[in-house]
């Protein structure tokens, strides 16, 4: 079994513009049988989201691929605990936010689309907008009312935001993104050979399609051998 990760990010044409950075980010993980991909969005109208979006990213997976590694999610056939997940997640947020002394609503807020692919089954959720794609089938989340979606961190100030379970089954090709990426062709861009093969592929797919906003997008392929 072999997992293929592609993954880029761009900035929108609105931030752009506004002279703002790009507040997406992505992280890739993967670990013999196991593969990970998260990608966060951090809140436009806050002055530091981006880098509470690289944080929530790299968390993410990386506490995906614990559970998976010591058989407590698909490594053993079972879906990930996902309530238990989002505890351990705003933990780490709020001791990121006590010890740095910073804001949660200033640093912390993001989206998080997240897969997990293991031995032909994949578990694909979120918290917030964005877009997911499993073996050809589309799926856009949100938007949300006032667009606002409803940040992990809101937990930290009695907030009811949870993870939505969006798959939880066989797959082999899993395509994530943030909600910048809602007009891209997901299916044209993992057709396209050089992802897997050129790290900027994906990155440069994405500004071809100019979005108005960030957009990221992580792919994770499942091959089987012999």
């Amino acid at each position: 079994m072999t997992h293929l990760l592609a993954a880029g990010s761009v900035l929108g044409r609105d931030h752009l513009l506004g002279n703002r950075p790009c507040q997406d980010a992505f992280r890739l993980l993967k670990d013999g049988a196991k593969a990970v991909a998260v990608v966060c969005d951090g809140c436009g109208s806050e002055p530091h989201s981006g880098a509470g979006a690289l944080l929530g990213a790299s968390m993410t997976a990386r506490a995906i691929m614990r559970r998976m590694a010591r058989g407590g999610g698909l490594a053993r056939g079972e879906g990930l605990d996902l309530s238990d997940l989002r505890a351990e997640l705003l933990a780490g947020l709020a001791s990121i936010s006590w010890t740095a002394g910073i804001g949660v609503r200033e640093c912390l807020l993001f989206t998080i689309v997240a897969a997990a692919v293991s031995d032909g089954r994949a578990t694909v959720f979120s918290c917030g907008d964005g877009m997911v794609m499993v073996d050809g089938k589309v799926r856009v989340l949100g938007p949300f009312p006032g667009n606002a979606p409803p940040y992990l961190a809101y937990g930290l100030e009695g907030g009811g935001a949870e993870f939505e379970l969006i798959h939880d089954g066989p797959a082999g090709l899993v395509a994530i993104g943030t909600d910048g990426a809602a007009d891209m062709d997901l299916a044209s861009l993992c057709g396209d050979p050089r992802c897997w093969t050129n790290p900027d592929i994906v990155r440069r797919r994405l500004a071809l399609s100019r979005p108005a906003d960030d957009a990221t997008v992580a792919l994770i392929k499942e091959e089987r051998h012999g």
